[in-house]
């Protein structure tokens, strides 16, 4: 099976069941659930400000069907209204710092942490609450229809864009191209939701770990930017 195969076949897989890592009986396990909410507590202290929390909730592949090896375990802080764009700033920010300073797993599935304001769009067809240990949304066992030549046809551009921004080593366009794929995402995912093709080709894209390597060329090549290197006369 070629490499593209392989990694469409696993974003559309649609499971029998839930991950049988962290549910039994459409319910999160009880450890995994006690779990979950120690982590949201230590990353609501870290972010350092009062949230008035409503809510921790999972989303995402893990709280779906569609999960696979490469599912994270997407937990959601849940505050009222929408974030400021300072807040969103700093969220963000610290939403990257922790996870440089942590690697957090629950029966080997990266926990993600990050803060939604209650009113923001959410695009996801499996919610749990944490706290309240019910669903919010429960998932269908729903196979989408995707379109193949499109997703192929995005995913081969983004590659394109990609490899030239790498092969450059030009922090403008790496950070350029990352922005893009940004938006990419976010578009397809208030167009049509988590199956969108953007939404796919992002998922591809980070399966594959090219999203992690623009991360980390663009953190390279900005501290190099910083540093001032000893030289002799």
């Amino acid at each position: 099976m070629r490499l593209d195969d392989l990694v469409n076949e696993q974003i559309i897989t649609v499971n029998k069941n839930l991950n049988p890592k962290i549910w039994e009986d459409s319910q999160l396990k009880r450890e995994v659930r006690v779990k979950l909410y120690e982590i949201a507590k230590a990353f609501e202290e870290f972010i350092g400000i009062d949230l008035d929390i409503i809510d921790y909730t999972i989303t995402g592949s893990n709280a779906n069907y569609t999960w696979t090896d490469y599912s994270d375990l997407d937990l959601h802080l849940i505050i009222p209204g929408t974030p400021t764009e300072e807040q969103r700033e700093l969220f963000n920010a610290k939403k990257a710092l922790w996870a440089e300073q942590h690697n957090i797993t629950i029966k080997g599935l990266p926990v993600e942490c990050y803060v939604q304001g209650e009113d923001e769009p959410h695009h996801s067809t499996g919610v749990y609450s944490v706290i309240k240990n019910k669903w919010l949304v429960e998932p269908k066992k729903i196979k989408p229809k995707l379109d193949d030549a499109a997703i192929e046809a995005k995913k081969d551009s983004m590659l394109h864009d990609i490899e030239t921004a790498m092969l450059s080593k030009d922090l403008n366009k790496l950070r350029t191209v990352k922005e893009k794929i940004t938006k990419m995402r976010k578009a397809g995912l208030e167009r049509a939701g988590e199956w969108s093709t953007e939404n796919l080709v992002f998922k591809i894209l980070r399966n594959l770990g090219l999203i992690d390597q623009i991360t980390e060329k663009i953190r390279e090549l900005e501290d190099q930017e910083l540093s001032l290197e000893h030289q002799h006369n």
